[in-house]
């Protein structure tokens, strides 16, 4: 049995999680906005996620996120390749970032692979930058 003194810090720390765990609370906060990063491998097309200006990705029925039709609408010039159409997330998993614990679990953004943003920067260099503003968010 948790003796009395320690009962009070266990509740404050289980509503703690609770509260922060709470989708509603992280988009009023605005915990989540702009975390969402989303690019393929070579850095020709990065999407930033917003949850709260409503700018939401739903989950892909194939379980991959990958460049079609409906996501390159937007850009004037195409000059994706072929070969590289899937979509890594650019937002690591930080155990200490306890507010996001249920997202780690239950969320399929983190089922994606994961890339890292500098490495994706080497590959795109200053050339890809002319693309277009369809294609790269950031």
């Amino acid at each position: 049995m948790i003796k009395r003194k320690y009962r009070k810090w266990v509740w404050i720390i289980a509503v703690t999680l609770l509260i922060s765990n709470w989708q509603g609370f992280k988009n009023l906060s605005g915990l989540n906005d702009w975390y969402y990063r989303y690019s393929n491998i070579s850095g020709t097309f990065t999407v930033i996620e917003v949850p709260r200006q409503g700018i939401v990705y739903k989950e892909p029925p194939t379980k991959n996120f990958i460049l079609d039709k409906a996501f390159l609408e937007g850009c004037k010039a195409p000059r994706i390749p072929q070969s590289d159409t899937i979509v890594y997330r650019l937002f690591a998993i930080n155990p200490l970032k306890f507010w996001r614990w249920g997202e780690y679990i239950f969320d399929w953004r983190y089922r994606l692979p994961y890339t890292d943003w500098e490495a994706v920067k080497k590959r795109r260099g200053f050339g890809y930058l002319e693309i277009s503003k369809g294609c790269m968010g950031f």
